[in-house]
């Protein structure tokens, strides 16, 4: 930043020729970037337009800024000199370079060719112009408006029992485990996870002091004798779609788990990540419904319905640990955007994503079937699926000489990103067949089958060939 000193005698000029100058000789100035006219930069540093234009001149006669048909000055190029390598290729070098693939078969974000991206600009223009509006939104559980119209949303959906003041939003499902942990911590020192399970919920608690023991899955079901043997009083469960296996608890298991619970005094934290996209049958209701005691915290999420951009996450507190989050709430910021949980308000109240869902349900699972059956058949019997009756990934087992890093190396030499179950489990429980979950959501219909057969090439074809 061109500071002028006007205490040192070196004349004003010389110290804005200097400055420019070694700003370009480090490349921190790029070549085509065009200079602040004469009279910006004299007006932003207090000095005469003369200074300046004798400062330029000086610059434009030594080659480092150039003039373009009266156009302002802009940085010419030096060239690229290996002597003195520019501060901007150093940091470049240090960047971190995510890769890119061409067929993402990993993501569960949804195409944003499937969202009505006009109705959202439409509402965020109309919150933004509303100032005040905006002001009284802001609270550190949540906007107001969005927490009553999940309370009824939820309910309607997913049968769960909430008022406005016992939601809490937050910026994804991690910020809300964030607080939950907090509030925990003095009643609880251990938590159950399904084994395999959903990563990121089971390292949050580990990283925050908890001691995790993993819960085995039979056949994607949570076995009921081994929880009970754990002795543990903190669980963490996916009921109406079990992830990674996508399997859906049983009433007879939830009513089980419930009175686990109650015996226990414990508490279940229910994971409803994608309820939304359901395909097959009327949609399970949730657990928190089925509780009569306060045992169930309810976790919802609607990345899979909304785009990457828009990270906005539920909880539902019973009210003995909605009182102690009154208790430290001065402890927590609200991390979420105001204007889009007021956007989001609107958007549920109107009927947009009602819609909206609606199509999503028929489009994935139109999109589900044709990737099932494109697998089956590149693959034929070296693979096996689950029936995808949920959400946007298929379980595939697959029967393979390669090892599971070399599928994925593989994959990803051939442009696929692939997702490995190896990484849900918290002990290795796995047999000899190589598990994956293959999303659908974020490739194109039109590009499903050229993913396909590129997969199919990259764990089929022999090195060399």
């Amino acid at each position: 930043m061109l500071q002028i000193d006007k205490v040192q005698k070196t004349p004003y000029y010389v110290q804005i020729y200097t400055y420019y100058r070694r700003e370009i000789e480090a490349r921190r100035l790029p070549a085509g970037m065009r200079l602040p006219s004469v009279r910006e930069l004299a007006q932003s540093v207090n000095v005469s337009k003369m200074t300046v234009e004798k400062a330029y001149y000086q610059l434009a006669s030594e080659g480092y800024i150039i003039r373009r048909n009266k156009a302002r000055y802009e940085i010419a190029s030096l060239g690229q000199s290996e002597e003195m390598p520019s501060e901007i290729t150093i940091h470049k070098k240090y960047r971190t370079q995510r890769p890119t693939y061409r067929y993402d078969f990993a993501s569960g974000d949804m195409d944003l060719e499937r969202f009505p991206i006009d109705i959202w600009r439409k509402n965020m223009n109309r919150v933004l112009s509303e100032p005040a509006y905006l002001q009284s939104c802001q609270d550190e559980q949540g906007v107001p408006d969005l927490r009553d119209v999940l309370s009824r949303y939820v309910y309607e959906t997913r049968g769960v029992h909430a008022t406005g003041d016992n939601i809490i939003i937050g910026a994804g499902t991690g910020a809300l485990l964030g607080i939950l942990t907090n509030i925990l911590r003095p009643l609880y020192n251990r938590i159950g996870v399904e084994n395999p399970g959903f990563r990121l919920g089971r390292e949050i608690f580990r990283s925050t002091g908890y001691e995790i023991i993993p819960l085995s899955m039979k056949q994607g079901l949570l076995d009921m004798e081994t929880l009970t043997a754990s002795k543990v009083r903190l669980v963490y469960v996916s009921p109406s779609h079990q992830f990674p296996t996508g399997t859906v608890m049983p009433a007879g298991m939830r009513h089980r788990l419930l009175q686990w619970a109650e015996e226990r005094d414990g508490l279940i934290i229910e994971d409803d990540y994608d309820s939304e996209l359901r395909y097959y049958g009327r949609p399970v209701p949730a657990l928190q419904g089925l509780d009569k005691t306060g045992q169930v915290v309810y976790m919802g999420a609607l990345s899979k319905v909304l785009p990457f951009f828009v990270r906005l996450s539920y909880m539902v507190l019973p009210p003995q640990l909605m009182e102690l989050y009154n208790q430290e709430r001065s402890l927590f910021r609200q991390g979420a955007s105001v204007p889009e949980q007021c956007v989001l308000a609107s958007y549920i109240q109107s009927g947009e994503m009602s819609r909206q869902i609606r199509h999503l349900r028929k489009d994935y699972q139109e999109k589900g079937m044709l990737m099932q059956h494109l697998l089956k058949r590149a693959f034929g019997s070296e693979i096996t699926m689950s029936r995808i009756v949920s959400g946007v990934y298929c379980h595939i087992q697959l029967h393979s000489l390669y090892t599971e890093q070399e599928l994925r190396s593989r994959a990803e030499q051939y442009g696929c990103r692939v997702l490995s179950m190896q990484s849900f489990y918290e002990t290795n429980e796995q047999g000899n067949d190589k598990e994956f979950l293959l999303s659908f959501s974020k490739i194109p219909s039109r590009e499903l089958k050229q993913a396909v057969e590129a997969l199919h090439a990259a764990w089929t074809e022999k090195e060399g060939t």
